[in-house]
């Protein structure tokens, strides 16, 4: 219950911000951006026992922001401590460095982006060769191992001023490897950034309830209904795997998950309650359009996630 409590709190509390936001004034944001951030580098076995490879991450970032709604982000991050073994897939401390673009709708002091970052993903002192002295010894070399990587995901921001910001994010680190298979690794980061140079400025969206089409009118309530039936589709079928020996593969929502269904109905009250808030925000803003997609996207993705549910509980009788 600690967990439902904390996140209900961060909710009302972004729901207060949310409705105090001025309006009518103009905004700005700095041309650069330059802050410090942290990541859970999800790669390979973590989140499962015993994982010999480390996940915390710091670095720091830059952006240019060419305009108001649009910037160039780079990101360097580097985990502090090393693996405790290394293979030939990794070894030593791990690095990521990323360069891609960050589109952005905006309020005067928050907002959500989406992000497209390629780069390289390198581990230090990974297991390079294999040289034979005999037929029965050998000895490893060791060196660097990089691979191509490309980052893709949405977050959120809030900004006390123009100069200020705090941006979350959840992304998807796709990295290649050398038979040109992929992997998905969801990578969490927050950072704090701080503007630089000359402002770029910008007229914050103006909220009249009176011009606009009610939040709870029959297409919002329509589609939040489907996400939550989706939601709940999944909560079932990913209940009845596990009873049937499969784990959840979400490394964010094993740790509630584990608990069983107080877990899982937390989880899925969290879920809706964050659906909810992110919808009347764009709506507030005038994002209409985008007000409506993320209801329609978490119903399709858990309506996939159900169907996979099913065909695991079938496989595992």
């Amino acid at each position: 219950m600690r967990a439902s409590r904390l996140a209900g709190i961060i909710l009302v509390s972004a729901a207060r911000l949310l409705l105090a936001q001025e309006h009518g004034t103009l905004g700005e944001s700095r041309r650069f951006e330059f802050g410090d951030k942290v990541a859970d580098i999800r790669t390979s076995c973590i989140g499962s026992a015993h994982c010999p490879i480390p996940s915390f991450g710091v670095g720091v970032s830059g952006a240019l922001n060419l305009t108001p709604h649009l910037a160039i982000d780079t990101d360097f991050l580097k985990t502090p401590q090393s693996s405790t073994s290394e293979s030939n897939e990794y070894g030593g401390r791990a690095s990521e460095f990323l360069v891609g673009v960050r589109a952005e709708v905006r309020a005067r002091h928050y907002g959500y982006f989406l992000k497209a970052q390629p780069g390289y993903f390198r581990w230090s002192d990974a297991i390079t060769g294999v040289s034979f002295l005999t037929p029965e010894r050998f000895v490893f070399s060791f060196g660097s191992l990089t691979r191509f990587v490309a980052d893709v995901g949405a977050g959120a921001e809030y900004s006390p001023g123009g100069r200020f910001h705090i941006r979350g994010e959840v992304t998807d680190l796709m990295v290649r490897y050398s038979n040109n298979s992929w992997t998905h690794n969801l990578q969490p980061t927050i950072g704090v950034y701080a503007g630089l140079g000359n402002t770029l400025r910008w007229e914050p969206p103006i909220y009249n309830a009176k011009n606009t089409h009610s939040f709870w009118n029959p297409s919002n309530s329509t589609l939040i209904a489907a996400s939550l039936l989706a939601s709940t589709a999944d909560a079932i079928t990913t209940q009845r795997a596990i009873g049937h020996g499969g784990h959840e593969g979400d490394p964010f929502a094993r740790p509630l998950v584990k608990y069983g269904w107080s877990g899982q109905i937390s989880l899925t009250s969290i879920e809706i309650g964050a659906e909810v808030l992110g919808m009347y925000s764009l709506h507030r803003m005038g994002q209409h359009w985008i007000e409506r997609i993320i209801p329609a996207g978490v119903s399709l993705t858990h309506g996939i996630l159900a169907y996979n549910n099913t065909k695991i509980s079938e496989r595992r009788p």
